[in-house]
């Protein structure tokens, strides 16, 4: 059975790990997923504020902190020396 599945050269993976590598890494996806994180959290929290004044607060809060801790992260990774 083994024999019937021609081994997949390691060129095609690289190119497909970099295509993957290259989308997650990408800035706009992290947003979006900071987004979601951020809705995610606002959401199962209503139940313990019981108000979408603090819930949508706790979004604001919680989508800024991500936003400026990836912006923080992004710039101190790119300016270490090789």
């Amino acid at each position: 059975m083994r024999l019937l599945f021609r081994r997949v050269r390691y060129q095609g993976i690289d190119h497909d790990l970099d295509l993957i590598r290259s989308i997650l890494c990408s800035s706009s996806f992290v947003f979006i997923d900071i987004f979601f994180w951020s809705l995610t959290l606002a959401i199962f929290t209503f139940a313990i504020h019981q108000s979408i004044a603090i819930s949508s607060l706790t979004f604001i809060g919680s989508y800024t902190s991500s936003f400026f801790l990836f912006m923080l992260l992004k710039k101190w990774l790119r300016d270490q020396p090789d």
